[in-house]
């Protein structure tokens, strides 16, 4: 449950962030000259990884509850 809320977090946090802020200036540093930079890749694999692992968390919690013997 709470890998679900800290994606849906960060789903929020990534939706209100502006676009572009550093897709400029990137090129002109030298260590960076050979590389490619893409802003906010990072984010949105974690979020990504946040979001699976909470579905798998879910499935496992849902399968263990309703595939529970009784008696």
């Amino acid at each position: 449950m709470l890998s679900i809320v800290v994606g849906a977090g960060m789903i929020a946090w990534v939706l209100t962030r502006p676009v572009g802020y550093a897709s400029f200036g990137w090129f002109a540093y030298a260590p960076l000259s050979d590389t490619a930079f893409v802003p906010g890749t990072s984010r949105w694999v974690l979020m990504w990884v946040l979001f699976g692992l909470g579905t798998l968390l879910v499935g496992l919690g849902a399968g263990f509850l309703l595939g529970r013997r009784r008696g």
